[in-house]
């Protein structure tokens, strides 16, 4: 796991994009939900990680919100402070909060290019991970040939570790590393998802 997510395309039964000179484009990935999810470990004592997180409950933000409180684009809610009002009144289980982006890809795209997501903090061992949900590694395809991927950040257990996970979170379509010096054959623009879990939306 690293600060770094990348989905590989599925090839299969890939038919060649048109020839054209420069890079083809396409739409970027489109944020399907955003989502807070709360939830203890798989023994009493043990503190949540990523392998033994058992969710129990899950807070959902709207996507979209006509006439919503902060029309300033950030999805704000206090994450750390209800976790924190959580571990304070459960007494025999141990408590931590991870924050799940659920991201759609069109089917045109998906044989063609590789999904980037980058998070917003530092690549460090100690510090939080971006980790893709699911078995495949490759997310679930969708009738018509589109695919749903859901990014999770690990396990964070107290405020402080929630406040980490805030920032500018990013998804692009690629068919090599956007910071490659050679110019890429296939791309999209950046989606960014910029999130703030230390506040709530009536706060400014």
């Amino acid at each position: 796991m690293s600060r770094r997510v990348v989905i590989p395309r599925l090839a299969e039964g890939a038919t060649a994009l048109p020839s054209k000179d420069g890079t083809h484009m396409f739409e970027p990935p489109q944020l399907a939900a955003l989502r807070i999810v709360f939830g203890v470990g798989a023994a009493n004592e043990e503190p949540p990680d990523s392998e033994s997180f058992r969710p129990t409950y899950t807070l959902a933000l709207p996507i979209f919100s006509m006439g919503g409180l902060d029309p300033d684009g950030v999805y704000e809610f206090d994450a750390g402070l209800l976790l924190e009002e959580i571990r304070k009144r459960s007494l025999r289980r141990r408590w931590g909060a991870r924050l799940e982006i659920e991201l759609t890809q069109a089917a045109d795209s998906v044989p063609h290019a590789d999904v980037f997501v980058d998070a917003p903090f530092a690549d460090d061992p100690d510090g939080p991970q971006l980790t893709l949900l699911g078995r495949s590694g490759r997310g679930i395809t969708l009738p018509g040939g589109a695919r749903t991927i859901v990014i999770a950040t690990t396990v964070a257990h107290d405020a402080k570790r929630v406040a980490q996970l805030s920032g500018v979170y990013t998804a692009q379509l690629r068919d090599a590393l956007p910071e490659a010096t050679a110019k890429a054959k296939v791309a999209s623009m950046v989606r960014t998802i910029h999130v703030d879990l230390t506040r709530f939306e009536f706060e400014g």
